[in-house]
């Protein structure tokens, strides 16, 4: 009786070993709506495997692409809720809950990319850091997204004078109504499946959007003039539930970190490939690229300017914008 109880308390053991081995090795799940083969998807496949390295399988990354876990507002919800593990959402998307994020937004902000990261991964970017963990996420890299800028149907936009009378569609923003109206043309709001549709009806004269976008929507069939004014540069960001990131040890914590830099780094060499090749149909195809060097930015940027105040009522945040544009 004596061995058999010892072996039963052996194998229990045992089984309880294997049960906690089994609670070590976890999975994450990720919310994503590109497709496979996007450069963000491929991006989020290094960080899967890169984590998987470094920590011998122990966490693996599953990447729930094509919106199979919700569009972008419903998995930051989810992350900030606790019940997913990790989301790829625009930067953008946070600004609801994150008064920070409301200033990354504003047009003519950064000067080029580089001028972005820098300011995110200075005291402004720790900022970010705080006010997401204290809505239950923590932000574990971002993504590049290139910059937004305008095309139009009729002629390059290349000073203030060129926006008088366009009919420019706007994602529904206050902000960037306003900045239309401010510029001299006429703002109109449309889902961003109807922007085509729209240039061939003529109901609208321009849009805005980044280099790839551009190419792959077939704007630059409908609108062949596209000016590099780089009006917005919003990244996307990667986020983790503080309630994920809690229940991971310390090492695993790094390892995540780690994997989620190796992916960035790959997405940013990704995203610049992309922008090359989407230049070069547009370009071959008969599209005309006006470079920012060309365009006439003191006027278009001196009206933007003036809605900060309009819409930054704080004194401290107007210094805080300020200080971003005083950033070298």
């Amino acid at each position: 009786m004596v061995r058999r109880s010892i072996a039963g308390l052996w194998t229990c053991g045992l089984l309880a070993g294997l049960g906690m081995a089994q609670v070590a090795a976890k999975d994450l799940v990720l919310a994503e709506i590109h497709p496979p083969g996007h450069v963000i998807v491929q991006s989020e496949e290094v960080l899967h495997s890169k984590l998987a390295e470094l920590t011998k399988g122990e966490l693996q990354v599953q990447v729930k692409h094509s919106g199979q876990a919700g569009n972008e507002a419903q998995a930051w919800d989810k992350v900030k809720a606790g019940t997913l593990d990790i989301a790829r959402v625009n930067l953008a998307m946070l600004a609801k809950d994150m008064p920070a994020v409301k200033l990354v937004s504003l047009p003519y902000l950064f000067r080029s990319r580089e001028h972005m990261w820098r300011v995110l991964e200075g005291e402004f970017g720790k900022r970010i850091q705080s006010e997401a963990e204290k809505v239950g996420a923590v932000v574990l890299t971002y993504y590049d997204s290139g910059t937004r800028s305008f095309y139009s149907t009729k002629q390059p936009i290349r000073s203030l004078a060129d926006f008088n009378g366009l009919r420019v569609r706007v994602q529904d923003s206050p902000v960037y109504k306003d900045l239309i109206l401010q510029l001299g043309g006429t703002p109109v709001v449309l889902p961003y499946d109807k922007v085509g549709e729209a240039f061939q009806k003529g109901e609208i004269d321009a849009a805005e959007n980044n280099v790839p976008s551009y190419v792959s929507s077939g704007h630059y069939k409908l609108a062949k003039h596209y000016s590099f004014d780089e009006h917005s540069a919003v990244p996307e960001v990667l986020v983790v539930s503080r309630k994920t990131w809690q229940g991971l040890s310390v090492a695993q914590q790094q390892a995540l970190s780690s994997a989620a830099a190796s992916s960035s780094a790959q997405m940013k060499t990704l995203w610049a490939d992309s922008e090359l090749q989407s230049l070069a149909k547009a370009k071959k195809e008969g599209a005309v690229i006006t470079d920012k060097s060309r365009m006439s930015m003191s006027g278009i940027e001196g009206f933007a300017v003036k809605l900060y105040s309009k819409y930054i009522t704080d004194r401290d945040e107007l210094e805080t914008v300020l200080s971003i544009l005083r950033t070298k």
